[in-house]
C-alpha cells in the first residue's frame, strides 16, 4: 500500500471493515439460525463473460423477473457482513453511492443487481481476483491464482468457498425467506473461468455466457481502468501493469471457459453475442427462455419493453481508436477469442475504424 498517497482510503476502507464487523456480530446474534436452516434452489443461474461483454445489461434485464429470481444486491455487495439486520435500512446509505457508472454511464443504486464476488471478496479475507483492483502490481503473483483456486492452497480455496456458500445462503434467507423456491441469478465475471467449480458446488446449475469482438472489450476494458480503476487502487500502477492486467485476464478466463464448457449438462448453456443483445434486447432474451426452457416469457417480454422504455435516454461510450500496434497486440494475443467466435482480424491492408 502507498500510504502517503492512499491514506485516507486506506482510513476509510478499515472505517468499513469495523462496520461490517460490529453488524457482522448482530447478523451473527439474531439471524445465525435462520441463515444457517436457509434453502438454496439446485439451480441457480450463472452469467457468464469477460468484463465488458453485457453481462451487466443481462443481469439486470433478467432481474426483472422476481417470480422465478433473486440476486445479490449493490448494498448487499457492500455489507455482506451485515446486510441481514441493515438491508431495510439500507436507504440510509443511498448518498454513499453515485447515481451512474464512471466508465459506462449505467445506472446504479442500492438495491440494483450487484456482482455476488464483490461480497465474498470481503467476506474470505481478499481469497479473490477481485483484489487485484486494488493492488495490481500484486496480481500475477498473489491474486490470479483465485480464479479457479487449481493453483490455490486448501486453506484458500476453503475460506473462499465457505465465504460463497454462507452467502448464498445468506441472500437465501434475506431475499428468499430461505425457501429455496426462487433461483440465484449470480454474475461476476470472474465466474467465467469457474465452470469445473461452480459444477462441483451446483451440478444443475444453469450458464448464459456472452462474448463479444475482442477489440471492443479491449477498448472498453482499457476505458473502464482510466475511469473507474483509480477510485480503488491501494497503490498505483503503471500503464503496462494495467495492460497486462487486462489482457491476461482475458486470457485466462476464455481459455478456462472454452476448456471446461463441455463439462455442463445439454441444454444448460446459452451463449450470446453482444451485439445480438445491444441491438435487439426483447429477442435475445426470449431466445434465452426458450432455450433454457424458462416459464414467463410473455411476462419477460414485457419487461424488456419498459426497461427500454425507462433507458430510452442512454448513450453507448465513445471510444478512442485503437492503433496499429494495439490491434495487433489484440489480435495476437486474444486470436482464441478471435477464431472461437468468429470475429474478424483486422489485416494490415484493410483496416477500418471500430
Amino acid at each position: 500500500i502507498e500510504w502517503r498517497k492512499y491514506w485516507l482510503r486506506a482510513l476509510f476502507l478499515s472505517f468499513m471493515a469495523i462496520v461490517n464487523g460490529i453488524f457482522a456480530l448482530l447478523d451473527w446474534i439474531f439471524f445465525a439460525h435462520t441463515i444457517v436452516k436457509a434453502k438454496l434452489h439446485p439451480s441457480p443461474v450463472f452469467i457468464l463473460g469477460h468484463p465488458r461483454t453485457g453481462t451487466t445489461l443481462m443481469h439486470n434485464l433478467l432481474s426483472k423477473d422476481d417470480e422465478q429470481f433473486y440476486f445479490c444486491t449493490t448494498f448487499q455487495a457492500g455489507f455482506p457482513s451485515g446486510f441481514a439486520i441493515l438491508n431495510k435500512i439500507s436507504w440510509l446509505f443511498a448518498g454513499f453511492v453515485d447515481e451512474r457508472r464512471p466508465m459506462d454511464n449505467m445506472k446504479l443504486g442500492l438495491s440494483m443487481p450487484q456482482e455476488d464476488e464483490l461480497a465474498t471478496n470481503v467476506l474470505s479475507g481478499g481469497k479473490s481476483q477481485y483484489m487485484s483492483i486494488f493492488l495490481p502490481r500484486l496480481e500475477r503473483g498473489c491474486f490470479r491464482q483465485f480464479v479457479n483456486f487449481e493453483d490455490a492452497t486448501i486453506y484458500d480455496f476453503s475460506c473462499w468457498r465457505q465465504s460463497f456458500m454462507f452467502l448464498l445462503k445468506k441472500l437465501s434467507a434475506v431475499n428468499d425467506g430461505g425457501s429455496g423456491k426462487r433461483r440465484l441469478l449470480l454474475k461476476s465475471p470472474v465466474h467465467t473461468g469457474r465452470v469445473r467449480l461452480l459444477l462441483k458446488l451446483f451440478p444443475n446449475a444453469q450458464f448464459i455466457y456472452l462474448h463479444r469482438d475482442p477489440y471492443r472489450v479491449y477498448q472498453s476494458a482499457a476505458n473502464m481502468a482510466d475511469k473507474a480503476y483509480p477510485y480503488m487502487y491501494l497503490h498505483t500502477p503503471d500503464n503496462i501493469h494495467v495492460q497486462e492486467f487486462i489482457l491476461s485476464q482475458f486470457e485466462q478466463l476464455h481459455s478456462l471457459y472454452v476448456r471446461d464448457r463441455k463439462l455442463i449438462p445439454k441444454g444448460n448453456l446459452i451463449e450470446i453475442a453482444f451485439e445480438d443483445l445491444a441491438n435487439n434486447q426483447e429477442e435475445t432474451i426470449a431466445r434465452i427462455y426458450t432455450h433454457l426452457k424458462w416459464p414467463n416469457v410473455d411476462r419477460m417480454r414485457a419487461a424488456v419493453r419498459e426497461h427500454q422504455k425507462t433507458n430510452k435516454s442512454y448513450k453507448k461510450n465513445n471510444f478512442s481508436t485503437l492503433s496499429k500496434a494495439e490491434k495487433k497486440m489484440v489480435a495476437r494475443r486474444w486470436k482464441q477469442a478471435f477464431d472461437e467466435f468468429d470475429y474478424k482480424i483486422e489485416q494490415d491492408d484493410d483496416r477500418k475504424e471500430l
